[in-house]
């Protein structure tokens, strides 16, 4: 049955047992309400622990197993296949309230509960699509205003300043919320042309060959205009540094320094410099092939213009080309996609899912926040329909098959499924959006055709149309958000008519219970505190076994690069030839090139998978952003010295002195490679430091609100006890209730429809 493998390898990344010894009691299981089913199918190896500390739980193993001592993973897991094979799907979707009190009661973790959740209401049960299409679609415009409506009822009910900042902060989240779109390709792929006819207008530089040299970020503004940034001092010393290991980079620096002389620095300053230019000239800045070169000079560009899919703080970004030769720009469109939220990549349809695009595509759904991808294929109007056919195939089944054999340990079939593909004829689009249509139908290609619809129908589903993907995520945190928020101003007023309704004995009982909470709150912030300090201990732990495992892994890669130069040149030495100096730096590069790829794609995948693993309970605070690169400045660095210094060192040598080889390839490999290794330690660095700032922030944010908590009880006790005394007590007793009348049904509605969004 799919269900029970889709289970185990989305929760446990593991086949189901294929024989099982255990024994158990099938007539209870068949018999168990939903909500001891949702809690045997909620344990796992991490909080079994937990569960085992529950007399209600054994007993239940008990009966189920006949003994109360086998509480062992594997007969839970035993336990998990049976009812998974006997349980109906449409009782599984009933679940998700179980699971989301259990992750309130902190017995299933953040994570944990995610994956239940999103695998009992989406993975595993697809619905009939005739019974989807006729479901009624979630309006969101309507959620929008009656998210105002709720925000003004809960401002009139005159909670608290507390309550009214937290509700106003959640609001203004979501009304002023963010959405970046990232166009990625390589260079020549088409982005500026495929861009130009989603605008409608030629805006962008658009040729064969590369045309935009720099980020821009296009905005909506309704006056159109663009903003241009230029690199400041401190950037631009880092380039010429770089420079002087990076032949590419070195053509530019030396190129713009001849072109610009000293009035480089009108645009270079200390400051970043900015200007605000009319769109008909903005080739002059961003084209690489205008004559002034002041692209060279250009970080990034903002353009605004009113296109309606950047309406509601929806912004599409342009990056250079991947394989653009200077360094800085690929750096800076990779920093970028670390904020971005969908991905858009451009390839060429004639020369598809080149490695370069795999290797980055599998770099951003892997590692990087993107929620969904659509690849875009252009040219198309250059290629036969079978070759499109055969190109879209090949992109794909690359695409799945290169997920596939990663390291995810996530849904892999989910993300793929997340990822979707257009055919776009972009210049044939831009002709029909600039009023030229015919010269594009003469050639085959009416505006459907063309795939620029099919483009602006995705957007639309997902920025703007009323079942909107973005949307729908705000609003759901928004929702969720305030019922959170309005819950604690439940238990707020309740206490407030507890102590208005108390007797004296009552009170005095109230306020020992009220000390013995407030002891209880300093307790756990306690233990959560020691909690951050071992959390501490052991990311400092594991960054030291990250540094030792590079370091190993590079002397292990160096030895071996070492030998294929040293076995290269001893072959050559007993033939008498002389040792091909192209040859020995054609092995140089491409051991470089494959040794250090694959040495910080590890790094950073064991990075990342600590990260996630130690501090999952923690996704409702913002963590540091940590953005990894293989370093290309050592990397080049170190490449320049073994180009320098071992072709050199080979020549020198012959067959009667070739021992004494060994030792002097050892000293230059060993300054080279570690140049690599103190690039890797100073990251380590950075990331302790961040870190350690982020556990005080936990500290200090865990201090506050226990002290908060305590304050606020405290506080409603003594003006509840001073409004007793007041002569219009009953009317103020009259509005306490009024207030909790009013908050019951609001809670209820925030409740429906949180459960809707999910």
């Amino acid at each position: 049955m799919q269900v029970v493998t889709d289970f185990f390898t989305t929760i446990y990344h593991e086949l189901p047992p294929n024989s099982n010894d255990t024994v158990l009691d099938t007539q209870v299981l068949d018999s168990l309400p939903i909500e001891l089913t949702s809690i045997l199918l909620c344990v796992n190896a991490n909080n079994l622990e937990i569960y085992t500390k529950s007399n209600i739980f054994t007993m239940l193993l008990q009966q189920i197993l006949h003994s109360s001592s086998q509480h062992t993973i594997e007969n839970i897991k035993s336990i998990q296949q049976y009812l998974l094979y006997h349980t109906e799907s449409k009782s599984l979707k009933l679940l998700k309230p179980y699971i989301l009190r259990l992750n309130a009661a902190e017995l299933l973790s953040n994570s944990d509960a995610r994956n239940l959740i999103h695998f009992f209401t989406q993975a595993s049960f697809n619905k009939d699509k005739n019974t989807q299409n006729n479901e009624k679609q979630i309006d969101i415009k309507a959620l929008c205003n009656e998210l105002e409506t709720i925000y003004k009822k809960l401002h009139e009910l005159q909670l608290g300043n507390h309550i009214d900042t937290t509700l106003q902060t959640i609001y203004n989240n979501a009304k002023n919320h963010k959405f970046s779109i990232g166009i990625t390709g390589v260079l020549s792929a088409g982005k500026s042309t495929f861009l130009n006819a989603l605008l409608g207008k030629e805006i962008l530089g658009s040729s064969t060959v590369p045309e935009t040299a720099n980020l821009t970020i296009l905005k909506y503004g309704e006056k159109e205009y663009a903003k241009v940034y230029f690199w400041n001092k401190q950037e631009w010393l880092e380039l010429e540094k770089t420079a002087q290991y990076d032949k590419g980079l070195q053509n530019f620096v030396q190129e713009s320094k001849e072109i610009f002389g000293e009035k480089i620095h009108d645009f270079i300053t200390q400051d970043t410099k900015s200007t605000e230019i009319p769109l008909n000239e903005l080739s002059t800045y961003t084209s690489a092939n205008h004559a002034s070169k002041l692209c060279n000079l250009v970080k990034k560009v903002e353009l605004f213009t009113h296109l309606k899919f950047l309406q509601n703080g929806v912004e599409i970004v342009d990056t250079p080309g991947l394989d653009d030769p200077i360094t800085k720009r690929e750096e800076i469109t990779k920093d970028y996609i670390t904020h971005c939220d969908l991905l858009i990549h451009v390839m060429n349809a004639s020369c598809v899912a080149t490695q370069i695009d795999i290797d980055f595509i599998l770099e951003s759904l892997l590692h990087q926040n993107i929620s969904r991808l659509l690849v875009v294929l252009t040219r198309i109007d250059l290629i036969s329909e079978k070759d499109l056919e055969q190109s879209l195939e090949y992109t794909k089944s690359t695409l799945a098959m290169q997920l596939r054999k990663s390291e995810y340990r996530g849904d892999i079939e989910n993300l793929i499924e997340r990822i979707d593909f257009i055919p776009l004829a972009s210049f044939f689009a831009l002709l029909h959006k600039i009023g030229q249509p015919q010269k594009a139908i003469d050639k085959g290609f009416n505006l459907e055709k063309t795939g620029i619809v099919a483009v602006e129908q995705y957007l639309d589903k997902m920025l703007l149309g009323e079942d909107s993907l973005k949307q729908k995520d705000i609003m759901y945190l928004a929702y969720r958000g305030f019922l959170k928020t309005t819950r604690n101003a439940q238990d707020e007023i309740a206490l407030e008519l507890k102590i208005f309704n108390a007797s004296k004995e009552d009170l005095e009982s109230m306020i020992e219970n009220l000390k013995q909470e407030n002891a209880n709150l300093l307790e756990r912030l306690h233990k959560k505190q020691n909690e951050n300090k071992v959390k501490q201990q052991e990311l400092e732990g594991f960054l030291d076994s990250l540094q030792n495992f590079v370091n190993k892994s590079l002397k292990s890669e160096q030895d071996k690069l070492r030998s294929r130069i040293y076995d290269e040149a001893i072959y050559e030495y007993g033939r008498n030839n002389t040792v091909s100096k192209e040859r020995v730096l054609e092995i140089l590069e491409l051991g470089f090139s494959d040794c250090f790829s694959d040495l910080s794609r590890e790094y950073k995948y064991k990075l990342a998978k600590k990260i996630t693993q130690m501090f999952e309970e923690y996704t409702d605070k913002t963590q540091p952003q940590i953005i990894f690169h293989a370093p290309k400045t050592q990397i080049a660095q170190s490449l320049a010295i073994l180009q320098d210094s071992v072709p050199r060192l080979i020549a020198s040598h012959s067959k009667s002195n070739q021992e004494e080889l060994v030792s002097k390839l050892d000293s230059k490999f060993q300054e080279s490679f570690h140049l690599f290794g103190n690039a890797i330690a100073e990251k380590n660095k950075e990331i302790r430091e961040k870190f350690l700032d982020y556990f005080k922030q936990i500290a200090q944010l865990q201090h506050d609100e226990i002290q908060e908590q305590i304050a606020k009880k405290e506080n409603i006790l003594h003006n509840t006890l001073a409004q007793r005394e007041k002569s219009n007590a009953k009317d103020i007793r009259n509005s306490i209730l009024h207030k909790q009348k009013e908050l019951e049904g609001i809670v209820k509605e925030l409740d429906y429809i949180t459960n809707a969004l999910q």
